[in-house]
C-alpha cells in the first residue's frame, strides 16, 4: 500500500486503531503533520482484512526419517472454527501437497473429525495425513487415549491406536478388487506399455477394480513381478490420458523374487494434483486383500511403495463374514516443519 506525501507539510499515516484477528470492518487512518495537527481533509478509510493465525505441521509419513515417506499438513482447528470448504481446498493448494489434513475437535474427547485435500480436490480416504494426523493428536495433550477415532465424510469411522513400539496403527475399510471387463483390462495393458515405453506389450497378471465410495475411481494393476518397479520410468500423464475415465488413481503392483517384501508399489493420481504419490494408505486399502489372497497369507505382510521418497507399511488383512473386512497397517511419522498460516478472516 503507497501513501501520497506531501512535501509542504511532510505527511506521514499513523493508524490509529490495530485490526483483531476476526476483524475485517474498514478502519478509519487519520494523517498527522509534523507539528501533530489532525488533517480531516485527508482521513481515509481503508479495508483491512486482519488475517487468522493457524497453526500447521508437516510431518513425513511411513517413514523413521524426514525427507522421504510422504509428507502430510496438518491442521488442528481451533475448537469452533468452522472453515469454509473452499478455504480449505485453497489451503491444500498453497501447500501444495499431496494432502493437507484438517482436524476438528467434537464433543467427545476420544473422537475428532477429519477431512483431506490435495492440491486440486477433497479426497475420500488418505492413509499417510490420517497416520500424520494421529500423531499429532498422540504426541501432545489433545488426545486423551492410546485410542482415537477419526469421523470422516465417506469412509466412515477410521480407529488409530498407538502402539508399544510408537507407531501408529490405523485401521481403514478394505476394498476387495474384481477383476475388470475385458475392454478395460486392454486399455489397462497398453497403457502400461505407453507410459513405461516398453516396446512390447507386458505381462500383466491382474487388473482390478473393488465398488464403494472409498476406491471407486482406483485401478489396480499387477505387472511382470520381474519388472523393477523402483528402477522403472512411468509416465503417469500417459496413464492419466490412457485410464481417466473412469480411473482417477492407478495403482501399479508387483512381487520382485528373492524381494525383501512381500509385494511393492507405485501410486499415479495426476487428475488429483498428485503426479506420483510417495507413500499412499488408501492404496493399501486393496492392495492388503488382493496380496493376502494372492500369496495365501492370513497374516501380516511387509509393504514398500517404491516411490522416489519411498515409504514402509506393516499390513494385515481381518476378513470379515459377509463383508470386505479391514485393513490395518502400522507406520511412523516424523516432523519435518511446523509454522503459522494466516488465512484471510
Amino acid at each position: 500500500m503507497s501513501i501520497h506525501s506531501d512535501e509542504s507539510t511532510h505527511r506521514t499515516a499513523t493508524p490509529i486503531t490495530q485490526a483483531s484477528a476476526a476483524d475485517s470492518r474498514p478502519l478509519p487512518y487519520s494523517f498527522k503533520t509534523q507539528s501533530g495537527d489532525r488533517d480531516a481533509s485527508v482521513t481515509s478509510s481503508i479495508r483491512l482484512m486482519a488475517p487468522r493465525e493457524l497453526e500447521y505441521t508437516v510431518l513425513d509419513a511411513f517413514t523413521s526419517h524426514v525427507f522421504a515417506g510422504n509428507p502430510a499438513c496438518v491442521i488442528v482447528l481451533p475448537r469452533g472454527l468452522v472453515l469454509p470448504e473452499g478455504t480449505m481446498q485453497l489451503i491444500g493448494r498453497e501447500f501444495n501437497l499431496s494432502e493437507t489434513a484438517f482436524i476438528e475437535s467434537t464433543h467427545e474427547p476420544t473422537t475428532f473429525g477429519l477431512r483431506w485435500f490435495t492440491p486440486a480436490l477433497e479426497v475420500p480416504l488418505c492413509g499417510h495425513a490420517t497416520l500424520a494426523a494421529a500423531q499429532i493428536l498422540f504426541s501432545t495433550t489433545l488426545a486423551e487415549s492410546s485410542r482415537i477415532v477419526f469421523r470422516t465424510r465417506w469412509s466412515g469411522d477410521l480407529i488409530c491406536t498407538r502402539t508399544e513400539n510408537g507407531k501408529v496403527e490405523m485401521e481403514f475399510p478394505a476394498g476387495v478388487v474384481e477383476a475388470v471387463d475385458d475392454a478395460l483390462r486392454a486399455k489397462a495393458v497398453e497403457a502400461v506399455r505407453h507410459a513405461l515405453g516398453l516396446e512390447t506389450v507386458p505381462l500383466v497378471n491382474f487388473v482390478g477394480r473393488t465398488p464403494g465410495a472409498s476406491f471407486d475411481r482406483f485401478i489396480l494393476i499387477h505387472i511382470d513381478d520381474n519388472i523393477d518397479l523402483a528402477s522403472a520410468k512411468v509416465d503417469p500423464s500417459i496413464l492419466d490420458a490412457e485410464l481417466n475415465p473412469p480411473c482417477r488413481t492407478i495403482v501399479l503392483t508387483n512381487s520382485p523374487p528373492n524381494g525383501a517384501k512381500h509385494f511393492v508399489s507405485r501410486v499415479f493420481a495426476i487428475a488429483a494434483g498428485i503426479p506420483e504419490d510417495p507413500v499412499t494408505g488408501s492404496a493399501h486399502s486393496i492392495l492388503t486383500p488382493y496380496w493376502s489372497q494372492k500369496l495365501d497369507i492370513n497374516g501380516e505382510l511387509n509393504a514398500r511403495q517404491v516411490s522416489p521418497r519411498g515409504g514402509d507399511l506393516d499390513v494385515s488383512w481381518v476378513r470379515e463374514a459377509g463383508a470386505s473386512g479391514r485393513v490395518k497397517m502400522r507406520g511412523e511419522a516424523v516432523v519435518a516443519a511446523k509454522g503459522t498460516l494466516y488465512v484471510p478472516a
